[in-house]
């Protein structure tokens, strides 16, 4: 009988997954439908205003002169924008697959907005691979406002969002966490976002799940049942970051979710052995990796339906190059090209050198041995100021989620050791958990005894 109630509950489980995922991915098409049925004409002024804007400012500047953490992008908005104004009503679901923008050979894609907004142009460059789930905001937005309009909107949003997260910890009094949190936003300088709109969309995801799991935690009645709904709601988050994501920081709406849940349990003293938490953490990140990748082909099967077989062959040859295309070490391909050690190395240190300010000035070796002595720090206050009590279960349970974005880097390897003055970001986790433990497991109580 138990063996048959396990058995009915693995399978509710189960649907209640697939269910968040088509559920999900139905909606998420649903969007992209009814925000394509804007007209262009109400959306044209806007565009004419962002492509103007576009053309006066450097596609990759730094907003602070000297700190590279600043660094802007404007390319990724200007064909997102270029994107949205070229979807046509006639052939919706047709134009949305493909996502099609106009950008002739060696032109800058600010000129080639510019030139598409002052004369119907035809686009000419598809980029189906990805969903390109940004234009069910800026769309509606486009209405109002421009690039600048719609990136204050939602960098007021995502402030409201973080703000409502930490006041919602400092309710359930995980208040150790919420200052932690709010170190670490501060650390990858998450209020860059507010000034890109392909930045700002994984942030706004990761705090909408916090919030969703802050306010069910009070409320489960079991492990076993509250962790069947987190995995449905990890799934649906795989869903919606494959549909909002460039691939910038998109683990974090997996592994912000999995350290909030593994800290209140902690303070509720619930955490089980490490093998059953390991296992929790496991089965997470495996509910929300097959969503994401159910996402993603379910795009590529529709171009192979709208464009042809030849589109799926092409969605895989740019899936190799990010995870082991040629990167040089220069900044044109006229460079020495890196080794295939240079390069592994590279994809985790230039973006573990990118959360310290003078980033700058730093070589590959000085930001590694930059975060390696934080790290030892770090570990060493835990070490040397350990409760009798200390319960290593918390340690390594968090040192494991926070390697997360670090697999990602060495399997994504080349896109990491490209864009890692934004891909460094996913290392909120890493910050948040690590500060968190220091005081928890460490510094707390070096102040017990000075009491």
């Amino acid at each position: 009988m138990r063996t048959r109630r396990t058995v009915e509950k693995q399978w509710k489980s189960l649907v209640g997954m697939a269910g968040a995922v088509i559920a999900s991915i139905l909606c998420a098409m649903l969007l992209l439908m009814i925000t394509g049925w804007i007209p262009k004409s109400m959306i044209r002024e806007s565009c004419v205003e962002s492509g103007a804007y576009f053309e006066e400012h450097e596609l990759f500047p730094l907003l602070l002169e000297g700190q590279f953490n600043t660094r802007q992008d404007n390319y990724a908005d200007c064909i997102l924008v270029n994107i949205l104004y070229h979807i046509d009503k006639k052939d919706l679901l047709r134009s949305l697959i493909k996502a099609s923008y106009y950008n002739p050979e060696l032109q800058s894609v600010e000129v080639s907005l510019a030139e598409s907004l002052a004369g119907d142009k035809t686009p000419d460059v598809d980029y189906f691979r990805y969903w390109h789930g940004g234009m069910v905001l800026l769309r509606p937005l486009f209405v109002f406002t421009g690039i600048r309009g719609a990136r204050i909107i939602l960098g007021v949003v995502l402030l409201l969002f973080t703000l409502t997260v930490i006041a919602l910890m400092w309710k359930q009094k995980a208040k150790t966490l919420a200052v932690c949190y709010f170190l670490g936003n501060v650390i990858i300088q998450t209020w860059m976002c507010a000034f890109s709109i392909e930045y700002i969309t994984t942030f706004l995801l990761m705090n909408i799940f916090l919030i969703l799991l802050l306010l069910w935690f009070p409320h489960r009645t079991d492990t076993g049942s509250f962790y069947r709904r987190v995995y449905a709601i990890l799934c649906a988050s795989g869903v919606w970051t494959c549909f909002f994501d460039f691939l910038t920081t998109e683990t974090l709406t997996v592994t912000m979710p999995i350290l909030l849940l593994l800290v209140l349990r902690y303070q509720a003293g619930e955490l089980e052995s490490i093998r059953q938490e390991s296992r929790r953490l496991l089965c997470g990140l495996l509910c929300w990796g097959s969503s994401y990748a159910i996402m993603f082909i379910t795009k590529w099967l529709l171009a192979v339906v709208v464009l042809g077989r030849q589109a799926f062959g092409e969605a895989m040859k740019a899936a190799g190059e990010r995870i082991g295309g040629a990167v040089y070490l220069g900044n044109t391909n006229l460079d020495p090209e890196a080794s295939g050690i240079q390069r592994f190395l590279g994809a985790v240190i230039r973006n573990q050198g990118s959360l310290f300010p003078f980033r700058n000035t730093m070589g590959m070796g000085a930001a590694a041995i930059s975060f390696l002595a934080v790290l030892f720090v770090c570990l060493a206050l835990i070490y040397l100021f350990r409760s009798k009590q200390f319960d290593g279960r918390l340690l390594l349970l968090i040192l494991m989620i926070g390697a997360v974005p670090y697999l990602r880097y060495i399997v994504l390897e080349n896109h990491a050791y490209l864009h890692y003055f934004f891909t460094y970001r996913a290392q909120l986790v890493t910050v948040t958990g690590v500060l968190f433990v220091t005081y928890e497991l460490g510094i707390r109580n070096i102040l017990r005894k000075k009491k």
